[in-house]
């Protein structure tokens, strides 16, 4: 960590470990945005970019599924009944594999929106034309979340950022580790890009979204990130953990839609070669990483998880040696576990 501060991969970062329940490496490294600004803590917040579609969506996704298993195979229909032919068959299941067709990203933020943005993209994700039929291949896809963060708003009445807080953060006893929108006025934050002011979202298609959408807009604690993987442990060894247990290990099995794609429903596992989780965390694992340069791995089989927070994009985003040094520190963590 402190060779990456001197390389300047990122200002600011923190890793935690917890191992069979009990946090064994919690550090903060760097600053929040460089030179004169204040030190990361424990309490600072990162934008989790990607991880919104681990920490937020999917966790979602897991409560409605488990009070109607079958929501997972409806489809788009239900709740866009002007879905065009090539998508009815879209389901939320191949919504959350990356397997619906849809293409990877759009730049909607430079669309002039004079209505409602929500209702402008989601008009312009249903009229993509599909790269492959559905279900029949993997094409990692922010539109996809998009649409599924819609359709929780359809089902429930309440947008991600209500649903996520009401259903799962505070029965979890968070405040704001997990948070859409931070104050920074209240909250220290990681800055992402010179220029912004600090609790923007990096990504601009959620910002254009207002800062709220399926694929990217939660920022987090390490602690808070914790929490919410040690609950998904504890879920897949025992009933008595926050999400159901059945529905938990359905998510995080890979979806098996198409040859070698590595992705569960919502959740990544690791490909056999250059895997962001290293060499060492199990095939049975699952996790995923975020653009800003953010992580979470989580091993079952060793009662393991590993949390990476940086502020990686405040380099530029074209720099991507995070991607080299992601599975260093995940080697560097197992090795030294039991």
């Amino acid at each position: 960590m402190n060779l990456a501060l001197e390389e300047e991969i990122f200002t600011g970062a923190v890793v935690s470990a917890s191992y069979k329940g009990d946090i064994v490496y919690q550090e903060p490294h760097g600053t929040l945005g460089g030179s004169g600004t204040d030190s990361v803590t424990l309490e600072t917040l990162f934008d989790l970019a990607s991880l919104t579609k681990i920490l937020a969506t999917t966790p979602c996704w897991i409560i409605l599924a488990t009070s109607e298993p079958e929501i997972l195979n409806s489809g788009l229909p239900r709740w866009f009944p002007e879905s065009p032919l090539n998508k009815q068959k879209i389901t939320p299941r191949h919504l959350l594999a990356h397997a619906s067709g849809l293409p990877a990203w759009r730049p909607f933020y430079l669309t002039r929106f004079s209505d409602p943005p929500a209702g402008i993209v989601l008009e312009r994700i249903l009229g993509e034309s599909l790269e492959y039929p559905t279900g029949q291949g993997c094409i990692y896809s922010d539109l996809g979340f998009m649409l599924l963060a819609w359709i929780i708003e359809c089902e429930t009445g309440e947008d991600l950022e209500t649903f996520s807080k009401e259903r799962i953060y505070k029965p979890l006893g968070m405040k704001n580790d997990l948070i859409f929108r931070p104050d920074a006025d209240k909250s220290a934050v990681a800055w992402t890009r010179s220029g912004d002011p600090p609790g923007l979202v990096n990504d601009l298609n959620a910002r254009a979204l207002g800062g709220v959408a399926g694929h990217a807009g939660l920022f987090g604690t390490a602690g808070g990130v914790c929490a919410v993987a040690g609950e998904i442990l504890l879920s897949l060894k025992s009933v008595k953990g926050f999400f159901n247990r059945d529905c938990m290990r359905t998510f995080s099995m890979r979806a098996g839609f198409s040859t070698g794609s590595t992705r569960a429903l919502g959740f990544d596992t690791p490909s056999a070669d250059w895997s962001s989780s290293g060499r060492l965390f199990s095939a049975e694992s699952f996790g995923h990483t975020g653009f800003t340069g953010t992580s979470l791995w989580i091993d079952p089989t060793r009662d393991l998880s590993l949390v990476l927070l940086t502020n990686r994009v405040f380099m530029g985003e074209a720099d991507q040696r995070i991607k080299k040094f992601r599975p260093l520190i995940h080697d560097a963590v197992m090795e030294v576990l039991p």
